[in-house]
């Protein structure tokens, strides 16, 4: 068993995508995403959904419920409803998938 402790990462793999790419992207997440909003119980939850959605792909450090709505500019409790206390069924949303 090594005994050595490695405190270095690899390098993260060089990105050679155009902004015209990424737009592309971004467009094609949202028209995704909005496949899924008809399974939220409230319009509210399928907001909050591609609020939190975002905060996850975004560049953060740490993502939590309460870094997310803030970098976003949102209610930091409302988020925390969400995720926390603001139940859906799973089942449509498997099956969308």
């Amino acid at each position: 068993m090594p005994t050595e402790i490695i405190t270095q990462t690899c390098p993260a793999p060089k990105c050679n995508l155009l902004p015209d790419d990424i737009e592309q992207f971004v467009e094609e997440l949202a028209a995704y995403y909005r496949l899924f909003e008809s399974a939220f119980r409230r319009p509210e939850q399928a907001k909050w959904g591609a609020v939190y959605l975002n905060g996850l792909l975004g560049d953060l450090a740490r993502k939590t419920t309460e870094r997310i709505a803030l970098d976003l500019g949102q209610n930091v409790r409302d988020m925390q409803h969400f995720i926390g206390q603001s139940p859906w069924p799973m089942e449509p949303i498997l099956a969308i998938h």
